[in-house]
């Protein structure tokens, strides 16, 4: 099967708003749909969806599409996975559609490698009394650990490989899984001795593992080596179970390991999700962005977690996210504390979870100058100015310093880090060239046109490149086009100017054939008179006269 004809066959089993609606609130908005766009930080609604065209796009960041760009930036997946996971949605069978083998086939291989890997670890958990003993110490009661999935590596050599190998998978590829290493002997299981925990993607398949010693031998953690399916560094545990708390309570809480997610689950705070032993990434944040702006970091108190909750508060910054800081009592970790206090105690600490401000006053080192700048340095680099504004106001009334001086001296920041408010990216928000994104929106409104326009129009005398390349990609598909083939054809870019031009044409669309006539006519008048300055330039008078007889010509023509 072409991938083309998937794709219509995805799209017409699913309806767009539907889909969106259920990451996106939405509202009716005359023809279409609007909602707060998950993609950027806003206030006013500026994310469309049309029904009818199958399209979104956001007036704000720019950002648009169809069902499948939604799917691939919502979720950070690849075109592969995207399509996958539509089709078991739609329930289309993909025997017959050609996946690139290297980036697919391998791929599921290592992800079912690691289904039949979890499922030895957790058989081996029910057999292990050790392994048991330990989780009930821990207070890890039944429930989660069916709900986790957590399991135990025994301490054989190579039990977790020669269970694989059984299993018909090549030595090579188990190694490459990140269950197997090869020493002096021969191959050898990674994990040995061990609770597992499986780590899982958005999607629920099992990705990766850590596993944590039952004594004090190190290390205490051990997790998979980076895979085609796994990525340390923007991999979040927990955010399976977690995504959808998340959007309910419209906060994330963020911890440092996975007994402490664990725990924090058990005890009702299922919005939890936990770094895998790293410090905060912007990629962990952009997998966050989708579900909420909003974060709790829970730390130890100690310079350690202080220290740790200050650097995660720079990427927050960043990423525009509005973030409170929950520093535990000395000693505890949210494990422990709520082991030992329980939930009342810690939901009453969470609502009292200091702000990013009040953090950063009084915790950071220095007079209270230097403290100042160390925040404003912080918001300084937030690209969202409402919520750096919040936050410079919040600055001015706890330091007791005059606002328009935190104004002037942030505004001096930002210049010399080189660091501007960045608006959210129009198309052609400009008139310099105005006629011609008109031209091209008139074809995407009526594809039928576009014969006309190219027998009447030289696609290399345009001057804006974006409509340049998509009118060439028109011409190539040919005007029995539709939107799902030309998206199918563009750029990212190119997505976003399309998905903007329908939903906003810049014309009354009963009026296309004018509109086309006289972006024709304009374009025309203006390729005389680049000739007529030309002319002009060279002193040429009479192939001067030629061309201003001819622009002549054209001006009555219009009339």
């Amino acid at each position: 099967m072409k991938a083309d004809s998937l794709l219509e066959e995805i799209k017409s089993k699913i309806d767009i708003v539907e889909f969106i609606s259920e990451y996106v609130p939405l509202k009716k908005a005359g023809q279409n749909y609007k909602g707060l766009c998950p993609f950027h930080s806003e206030k006013t609604p500026s994310f469309m969806v049309s029904q009818s065209k199958q399209i979104f796009h956001c007036f704000g960041c720019g950002v648009g599409g169809d069902v499948v760009s939604f799917l691939m930036k919502h979720e950070n997946l690849s075109f592969n996975e995207t399509i996958r996971s539509l089709a078991k949605k739609t329930g289309i069978q993909l025997t017959q559609f050609r996946f690139d083998k290297n980036l697919t086939e391998r791929r599921e291989q290592i992800l079912q490698i690691n289904k039949e890997a979890l499922e030895f670890f957790v058989k081996n958990l029910s057999a292990s009394e050790r392994a048991k003993a330990y989780l009930e110490k821990r207070c890890i009661e039944e429930t989660s650990i069916h709900t986790f999935s957590i399991g135990y590596a025994p301490e054989k050599r190579d039990g977790l490989f020669q269970y694989l190998k059984n299993k018909g998978h090549g030595d090579s590829l188990i190694k490459d899984a990140g269950l197997a290493v090869y020493d002096e002997r021969d191959y050898r299981d990674v994990f040995r001795g061990r609770i597992i925990f499986p780590i899982w993607n958005p999607h629920n398949d099992v990705i990766a593992f850590g596993g944590r010693v039952m004594d004090s031998s190190l290390p205490k953690y051990l997790n998979t080596s980076e895979t085609e399916v796994f990525k340390k560094g923007e991999t979040l545990f927990a955010l399976n179970l977690a995504k959808e708390e998340i959007r309910k309570k419209g906060y994330a809480i963020i911890v440092e390991g996975y007994l402490d997610a664990i725990v924090c689950h058990q005890y009702g705070f299922k919005n939890t999700v936990a770094p895998l032993g790293t410090a905060l990434t912007q990629k962990h944040l952009q997998k966050l962005k989708v579900l909420t702006e909003k974060i709790v970091l829970v730390f130890d108190s100690d310079d350690a977690g202080i220290s740790a909750a200050r650097r995660s508060l720079t990427i927050i910054c960043e990423g525009n996210f509005r973030a409170r800081v929950l520093l535990l009592p000395e000693g505890e970790d949210p494990d422990s504390f709520l082991r030992k206090k329980g939930s009342q105690p810690f939901q009453k600490m969470l609502s009292q979870a200091m702000t990013m401000v009040d953090f950063l006053l009084s915790t950071s080192k220095g007079d209270r100058i230097e403290k100042v700048r160390e925040a404003l340095g912080m918001i300084s680099v937030m690209k969202d100015l409402i919520v750096a504004d919040e936050l410079l106001g919040e600055l001015a009334d706890r330091s007791r310093i005059n606002e328009a001086v935190l104004r002037s001296e942030l505004k001096k920041m930002r210049q010399k880090s080189g660091r501007q408010p960045v608006e959210g990216l129009r198309p052609e928000s400009s008139t310099r060239n105005r006629e011609e994104y008109l031209l091209l929106s008139s074809i995407i409104a009526s594809p039928g046109k576009a014969d006309y326009v190219f027998s009447r129009l030289n696609i290399e005398d345009l001057k804006e490149e974006p409509v340049r390349s998509l009118l060439k990609k028109m011409k190539t598909l040919g005007s029995t086009f539709d939107l799902t083939s030309l998206l199918g054809q563009a750029n990212h870019a190119e997505k976003s100017l399309i998905t903007a031009l329908s939903l906003d044409p810049g014309f009354d669309l009963e009026l296309v054939d004018r509109n086309i006539d006289d972006c024709l006519q304009t374009l025309a008048q203006k390729k005389c008179e680049e000739k007529m300055k030309r002319a002009e330039e060279s002193g040429d008078i009479e192939l001067l006269n030629i061309w201003l007889k001819e622009k002549r010509d054209l001006m009555k023509g219009s009339l």
